[in-house]
């Protein structure tokens, strides 16, 4: 059984997370737009983008909790983010090495994965969060609605400045714990999103006063997290449906580990074969980035051992039903 809604956000959270890396994080990468509304947009969603992803990967968390086996859950944790990431990360670094045109190529190799590679930080991050869930499930702190929410507002404070290390992703894991915490809380505490109307004009608020009253830049700090919780709170209370996204949902993983292969791909052919707008550009290169991962995903699923070294999953056996046994 799937959540529609969830997986409806999930959708969402790919096309932001897939749009901004076609435009790039700044003008020196991507399409190399200085201004405009893609780039306008692009860092207007700065407090969304991931905060929104955790959020979701907190809510799905909370339908299937640690329920004691904690050596099991841990493995599972094991398999389904890091040898991805080792696997994936690694063939990514390797060809930002060799093809030209790619952006921020390794430089120390033997440092790679000790510190992340590109957007893998994300699922290394979030394996840290498992991490830290597995003690506090043990104890039943998680189950107290106070205990919870003082987690929540300890990791908020510590975003403060981030004055951390990216060694092993510990900087991601300060940042994404509260809204794994906050999304986990929502499902386990049962608490109510705003209805339809004042979540969408909460949401169209925030942006708004970002948008015309800040230079709306605020990166990791305390300011940002917050935003990135209420922007999370507000888009749940839209409760959309929305099927085409719902679908996207269903592969945000695997579009999550592939997109930027895709990406990268659509603009480098694109540049070197036509002219053409940074509007189009921006179009194709997400419809590469979105479908591309889904073409992936059932790739590996053909695969010997595929699921397992692409998408951190166990391949099903398939059992023979034997007539008269």
């Amino acid at each position: 059984m799937r959540d529609i809604k969830i997986d409806t956000l999930r959708g969402l959270a790919c096309i932001f997370l897939v749009g901004y890396h076609v435009i790039g994080n700044n003008p020196s990468n991507g399409l190399h737009i200085e201004s405009g509304f893609l780039r306008e947009i692009n860092d207007l969603l700065e407090t969304v983008r991931m905060p929104l992803f955790t959020f979701l990967s907190g809510m799905v968390y909370a339908y299937r909790p640690l329920s004691g086996n904690w050596p099991k859950f841990l493995k599972g944790k094991a398999r389904r983010l890091l040898i991805p990431m080792l696997v994936v990360g690694t063939l990514f670094a390797i060809i930002q090495a060799l093809v030209p045109g790619t952006n921020n190529k390794i430089d120390n190799w033997w440092l790679l994965h000790i510190y992340p590679v590109q957007h893998f930080w994300f699922v290394e991050a979030l394996f840290w969060v498992f991490i830290l869930i597995i003690p506090l499930e043990l104890n039943r702190l998680l189950n107290n609605k106070l205990i919870t929410s003082l987690n929540i507002a300890a990791f908020l404070a510590l975003a403060v400045g981030q004055p951390y290390t990216k060694l092993l992703a510990f900087k991601g894991f300060i940042y994404l714990t509260p809204f794994f915490l906050f999304g986990m809380s929502m499902v386990r505490f049962k608490i109510s999103p705003l209805p339809i109307l004042p979540s969408v004009i909460g949401f169209i608020g925030i942006m708004a006063s970002i948008y015309f009253l800040t230079d709306g830049v605020y990166g990791r700090s305390l300011l940002g997290c917050v935003i990135g919780i209420f922007s999370c709170y507000f888009l749940l209370g839209w409760k959309l449906e929305i099927n085409w996204l719902a679908r996207i949902g269903i592969y945000s993983y695997s579009i999550y580990i592939f997109h930027v292969f895709f990406t990268a791909a659509s603009r480098i052919i694109i540049n070197k074969l036509f002219s053409v707008s940074d509007e189009l550009n921006f179009v194709i290169g997400l419809l590469f980035g979105v479908l591309g991962p889904i073409g992936v995903y059932f790739f590996a699923k053909q695969m010997p051992f595929g699921q397992l070294l692409l998408l951190g999953e166990r391949g099903r056996k398939k059992t023979i039903k034997q007539e008269g046994a």
